[in-house]
C-alpha cells in the first residue's frame, strides 16, 4: 500500500521514496557494521586527544572532523559489503545487502556520497584532507578489483594496518599538530593488533565462504591450523611488544598495553578451545574475533581514561 500525505488543495504526495530512501540510508549504516564505526571513531578521537596535549583543537573543527571520518568510514565499509556480497552469502551473512534488503547499486550510490562528504567536509580542516583520501584509497585497494587486498593474507594484514594507523593520524591532524611519543606508540601498537590478530583470525569463520569468492588467504590455502598459529603468535607478539613499548618509550600508554596483553592470552584460548571442536559452528569458530574486538574496544577505552585524568591532573 502506497502511503501518503495530503497538502493544499487536496493535492497528495507520497511518501513511499522519503520512507524509502530514510530505510535504505539506515540499513546502509547497517552494512557498514555500528561496532566497526564506533572503534573506527575512538581511534580517531584518540589522535586528537594525543595531540590536544601540545595543541589547543579548534572546537568547530573537531566537529567537523569527526562528521568527515564517520563518512569515510561508512563508506569504506559500504563498499566492502558491496563488492563481498558473493563471499557473505556463502558465509550466511544476515547484512541487510547479502539478505537482500539493500540493492548493491543503491549501496554503491551511497558509498559514492558517503566518500564525497568525507572529503569535502575534511576540506575544512586543515591537514585532513590528505589522511581521509588515503583512508579512502586502502579502503578502495581493500576490497576494489583488480587485485583487492582481501584476497590474500599478506596484503590484507598490511591494508588493515593502514587503515588503522590512518585514523589516529587524522584524529592528530584535526587536532592540529602530529602524534608525539605516546600517541606514535599507542596508535602503532593498536594498527597491529587489527593488522596480525584481527585480519586473520577473522578468516577462521569464513573459509568455505572465502574460497567461494576466489580469495587465497592462509586458512584457504593452507588450512585453519596455520591460520590459528598465525594468529596465536600475532597476539602474543603484540600483547607482548605493546608492554615492552610502552615501559621503553611511553609509559602513559602502559595502562591501556595491559588489557592488549590479556587480550592476547584470552585470543590465544579461544584458539586452542576451538581447535578442539570438531564440527564447530560458526559462532564458536568467530569467538577468537570477538575476543580480538572486545580487547581494542577495552584498550581504547582504557586509554581515553587515562588520558582524561591524566589533563585534570596536570592543570
Amino acid at each position: 500500500m502506497i502511503v501518503v500525505a495530503e497538502i493544499t488543495d487536496g493535492i497528495l504526495i507520497s511518501k513511499a521514496r522519503p520512507n524509502l530512501l530514510i530505510r535504505y540510508a539506515r540499513l546502509s549504516l547497517v552494512e557498514a557494521r555500528p561496532t566497526v564505526q564506533i572503534v573506527f571513531l575512538l581511534r580517531y578521537a584518540l589522535g586528537t586527544a594525543f595531540t590536544s596535549r601540545q595543541h589547543e583543537p579548534n572546537p568547530g573543527q573537531l566537529v567537523v572532523g569527526a562528521l568527515a571520518w564517520w563518512l569515510a568510514v561508512v563508506a569504506a565499509y559500504l563498499i566492502n559489503g558491496v563488492l563481498d556480497v558473493k563471499e557473505d552469502r556463502a558465509n550466511g551473512s544476515v547484512r541487510p545487502i547479502a539478505r537482500g534488503d539493500l540493492p548493491e547499486r543503491t549501496a554503491a550510490f551511497i558509498t559514492a556520497g558517503a566518500a564525497a562528504g568525507s572529503l569535502l567536509l575534511s576540506q575544512f580542516v586543515p591537514g585532513l584532507t590528505i589522511w581521509t583520501a588515503a583512508f579512502l584509497l586502502l579502503g578502495w585497494i581493500y576490497s576494489a578489483p583488480p587485485f583487492p587486498a582481501k584476497r590474500w593474507s599478506s596484503a590484507c594484514a598490511v591494508v588493515v594496518f593502514g587503515l588503522g594507523w590512518t585514523s589516529f593520524a587524522g584524529g592528530a591532524a584535526t587536532a592540529g599538530g602530529g602524534l608525539d611519543t605516546a600517541g606514535l606508540v599507542f596508535a602503532t601498537v593498536m594498527s597491529a593488533w587489527m593488522a596480525l590478530v584481527g585480519s586473520v583470525v577473522k578468516d577462521l569463520s569464513d573459509v568455505d565462504g572465502d574460497a567461494t569468492g576466489g580469495r587465497r588467504t592462509v586458512a584457504v590455502r593452507h588450512g585453519a591450523w596455520l591460520a590459528r598459529a598465525l594468529g596465536a603468535a600475532g597476539a602474543l607478539a603484540v600483547g607482548a611488544g605493546g608492554i615492552l613499548a610502552a615501559l621503553h618509550w611511553a609509559p602513559l600508554t602502559l595502562v591501556a598495553m595491559v588489557p592488549v596483553a590479556v587480550g592476547a592470552v584470552c585470543v590465544v584460548a579461544q584458539i586452542v578451545r576451538t581447535a578442539r571442536i570438531q564440527g564447530a559452528d560458526k559462532h564458536t569458530r568467530r569467538s577468537a574475533y570477538r575476543a580480538f574486538m572486545r580487547t581494542q574496544y577495552t584498550a581504547n577505552l582504557v586509554m581515553v581514561a587515562a588520558l582524561v585524568l591524566h589533563a585534570t591532573t596536570m592543570r
